[in-house]
């Protein structure tokens, strides 16, 4: 099945081609184009980030040619050789994962062309092959952190729920290896101890992102740790909800004769909060509902917009180093902790989206 999809998006690519991708695409060449590469179009985060490049490219006129590759790498590095071989030399790429950036950079280098990386880092060497590269993106520690920031004010705010310092967790990954994976809980951990908490994580998984898969483990949790966790930390909005489904239907709630009300007044029905990442349309209608506790905005919209921008002064000006996007976002000034822009020699490469936390 793997290698069969692979064929299907090769031989997509091909028949592209040849039937003459290079001339005219709803009536501008192709290869005035800026390409964008996404590791796929069925994530909620980057569905949003998927529309917001087409509102924002329709508001400023800017032409685009979109392809997702559905997480294959292989696919992805495909679908850049053919646009390149067709003239196109400007990129917006959500990258299947870090690793393979620098060889994108360099195809991209090699045609004179720039590019600009969201949500997956390029690594530090990508962004070294030329100052025609860019990171546009948010710092994933930074949402872990505001995790963090939120339990702290909840639990000042009703220290009835703590009985100490020691904080019980179950915690829900991404996908192992990620970058957003391995910030953002290194960036929780970090806060939360750094707030004066000892942090007892009793049981974590990695469920890839998947809603579905987190409400499975929640499930295969509930009997083991009733009674024993005091909050419930997710790496995004999707796993979040799914441990909240779990959890409503397993009657873990303030009242389980009326689950929809939120007896002791903390803001959410359920007897611990649950935090998530994403701040999607599902996770802030979970809040208004009083289930998901809090979130945090990763914004799809200022990433793609700063991407696109940047490429699209590149092709303007040759150049966006030293640029300030129209929101106000230019490029870094200090190191920090998390790659790329833990690098002093690529900071005024990296244009750092900021995240929000959102509570009610």
């Amino acid at each position: 099945m793997k290698y069969a999809k692979k064929a299907f998006y090769i031989f997509t690519l091909l028949a592209l081609m040849m039937n003459g991708m290079s001339c005219t695409n709803g009536g501008v060449k192709i290869q005035n184009k800026v390409g964008v590469l996404m590791r796929n179009d069925t994530d909620a985060f980057l569905q949003g980030y998927i529309q917001s490049i087409y509102d924002y490219s329709k508001k400023e006129n800017i032409p685009i040619e979109l392809y997702a590759c559905n997480d294959d790498v292989a696919v992805q590095i495909d679908q850049l050789k053919t646009l390149l071989l067709n003239g196109v030399r400007y990129f917006v790429i959500v990258a299947v994962n870090t690793d393979i950036t620098e060889q994108m950079t360099r195809l991209i280098q090699s045609q004179g062309g720039a590019a600009a990386f969201s949500n997956i880092a390029p690594s530090i060497q990508a962004l070294k092959v030329g100052q025609n590269f860019y990171y546009a993106s948010s710092p994933e520690n930074v949402a872990g952190f505001y995790q963090a920031q939120i339990l702290d004010n909840y639990f000042k705010a009703h220290p009835e729920k703590l009985s100490d310092k020691t904080l019980n967790i179950l915690y829900f990954n991404g996908e192992y290896g990620h970058p957003a994976q391995v910030y953002r809980k290194s960036g929780f951990l970090a806060g939360i101890k750094s707030m004066g908490y000892d942090v007892n994580i009793l049981a974590e998984v990695g469920a890839n992102w998947i809603e579905s898969t987190s409400k499975q483990t929640m499930d295969n949790w509930i009997d083991s740790y009733r009674g024993q966790f005091d909050a419930i930390v997710a790496q995004n909005d999707a796993m979040a909800l799914g441990a909240i489904q779990s959890l409503l239907e397993h009657s873990y709630t303030d009242d389980s004769s009326s689950p929809a009300s939120d007896t002791d007044n903390d803001g959410t029905v359920l007897r611990v909060p649950v935090l998530g990442v994403d701040a999607t349309e599902d996770g802030k209608n979970s809040m208004s509902r009083n289930q998901l506790f809090a979130t945090v905005l990763q914004d799809a919209k200022t990433q793609a917009e700063t991407a696109l921008e940047l490429v699209w002064e590149c092709k303007k000006h040759g150049t966006a180093i030293g640029y300030t996007t129209s929101s106000g976002i230019s490029g870094a000034k200090e190191v920090t902790d998390e790659a790329p822009v833990s690098d002093g020699a690529v900071l005024k490469q990296c244009y750092v989206v900021p995240f929000v936390p959102v509570t009610k």
